[in-house]
């Protein structure tokens, strides 16, 4: 009787912490079982093939659906993913990786060397609409045997491994490839942690967990992703219990989730650049000196301050200062000096031109665009601030010069390789200009150019950092860019969840979420 009393407590005890595994909270602050997450984004997903790339929040599906052969976390260690091990060749150009044995794709296909080199060879040759720069210098993929593939550079690419855990080279099944062509975002069938169950169009994105994953079945069975453009919706959701997860949240209302019985904040460090880009080739703006003014018209500090408060510092730079290759732009406060250039180029009554802007995909973007507005009066120059959705924005930016409306625009970007060299390659090289690449400053500077061929070319880091400074140093010179701010990423979360990753790019793991 007594064996019998003690394995009946045991039993109750493995049923108790079973249906507790999976609990969140409740608006009351209880405990609730729970095997469901719904995540609040500030941005819209508008496709899912991750050979077009359009934001993070597309990244944040990429990093779920798909895997890459190698991940890298938010302290940029490499891990295992697809693949096992890799080995490089002595002059640094070819990179042999050998792959994880047994992984299915979500269709139940084992994935092999096909799947890796039909993926590589997409975004070397660009078929089907590919615009992913990243792998420029990558020219073949090879494979040796069906667990072992080469990738050869043209040249060593010294954070060649950054790019290779990018969401944009997450492995694809080789036969969607085949069939799909540039439809391959309407057929989803990756490796990862999640599988796709249904996706609307800039509003929804639903998923469940893949429980044949390789790296272990997710402990959250469904997560579902929703489009919430306002900051205050997203707030009054995840304080709620609507939501278990809230991308964005305003800095003047961190007090109240962190007074909240059932929801906490986080704080996450970005290299994400908000910033004001100028289109090079229109009027005023073709002029470096006018872009220099506008620059040395701004008062970061205030406008950081005003606006995000202390999530953000102010930046003058392209990139990030926690970003190898960081030099300051050394663009100080100096209206007095603004108006001298204006006049030097001929503006000395100053110029009007049309910010565009999207109305919710960042945190208080129209609010940023706006006090930037108000700080050009000063030096004589009026901005209109105009506010367009995300997909129409996207579309103004990525023309062709002549064909553009767009003077200027604002924007947040990651340097996800955590390298100068990425921002260089996918922003400012004249190589990489709308519409078939993301410069959409038409900005060209052949020093530029020169100096990231140098540095991607080499190995040594020190040697590297160097070359990537001088680079850097002439895109701020060159003014395509006003920096304002980098943010911090404040989000709100159940008090319950724990694993969810969030990357200095601001995209998202959920594979090891769970309630505790």
């Amino acid at each position: 009787m007594k064996n019998y009393k003690k394995f009946f407590a045991i039993i109750m005890i493995f049923c108790v912490t079973i249906a507790f595994s999976a609990c969140g909270t409740n608006e009351n602050g209880e405990s609730i079982q729970q095997d469901t997450i719904v995540v609040a984004l500030s941005g819209q997903v508008l496709q899912l093939d991750p050979g077009v790339p359009e934001s993070s929040n597309q990244g944040t599906v990429n990093q779920n659906l798909y895997d890459p052969l190698y991940f890298c976390d938010a302290e940029g260690n490499f891990t295992p993913a697809l693949a096992e091990s890799y080995d490089v060749s002595e002059d640094g150009c070819v990179w042999t990786f050998h792959l994880r044995r047994g992984v299915k794709f979500h269709s139940g296909k084992e994935m092999n060397a096909d799947d890796v080199v039909a993926t590589f060879q997409r975004i070397i040759h660009k078929n089907d609409g590919v615009t992913v720069t990243d792998f420029d210098g990558l020219i073949d993929a090879q494979k040796i045997n069906d667990y072992t593939v080469n990738l050869i550079t043209e040249m060593p690419i010294g954070n060649f491994m950054n790019l290779i855990a990018h969401s944009t080279g997450v492995i694809l099944n080789s036969d969607v490839i085949a069939n799909q062509g540039d439809q391959i975002g309407t057929v989803v069938d990756g490796t990862g942690p999640y599988k796709l169950t249904e996706f609307e169009t800039g509003d929804h994105i639903y998923m469940e967990a893949n429980e044949d994953y390789w790296g272990g079945a997710p402990e959250i069975k469904k997560v579902k992703l929703l489009y919430v453009s306002e900051a205050s919706t997203r707030l009054n959701m995840v304080l709620s219990g609507e939501a278990q997860f809230a991308e964005s949240i305003a800095n003047q209302d961190v007090a109240e989730v962190e007074s909240s019985d059932i929801a906490k904040v986080r704080y996450d460090e970005t290299n994400r650049v908000a910033h004001v880009g100028f289109n090079c080739k229109w009027g005023p703006f073709k002029d470096t000196k006018v872009r220099q003014a506008i620059n040395y018209a701004i008062d970061r500090t205030s406008l950081t301050t005003g606006i995000m408060g202390e999530s953000a510092e102010p930046c003058d730079s392209v990139i990030a200062s926690n970003v190898i290759g960081y030099v300051s732009g050394e663009y100080e406060y100096n209206p007095v000096k603004a108006k001298e250039l204006l006049s030097e180029a001929g503006y000395a009554d100053g110029f009007e031109f049309t910010l565009w802007t999207p109305d919710g995909r960042y945190l208080n973007d129209k609010k940023t665009c706006l006090a930037f507005a108000d700080q050009l009066k000063a030096v004589g120059v009026k901005c209109n601030v105009e506010t367009v959705d995300w997909a129409t924005l996207l579309e103004k930016i990525r023309m062709a010069p002549e064909d553009t409306d767009c003077q200027a625009y604002f924007m947040g970007w990651e340097c996800t390789s955590r390298e100068a060299g990425y921002t260089l390659k996918t922003l400012f090289l004249s190589t990489v200009q709308a519409p078939d690449g993301w410069n959409t400053m038409f900005y060209a500077n052949p020093k530029v150019d020169e100096l990231y061929e140098k540095a991607i070319g080499t190995t040594d880091i020190e040697k590297r950092t160097l070359l990537l400074k001088d680079a850097i140093s002439i895109c701020n010179e060159g003014a395509a860019w006003a920096p304002l701010y980098v943010y911090e990423l404040i989000s709100g979360q159940d008090k319950a969840l724990v694993g969810v990753e969030i990357l200095p790019n601001q995209e998202i793991r959920f594979g090891k979420a769970r309630f505790e």
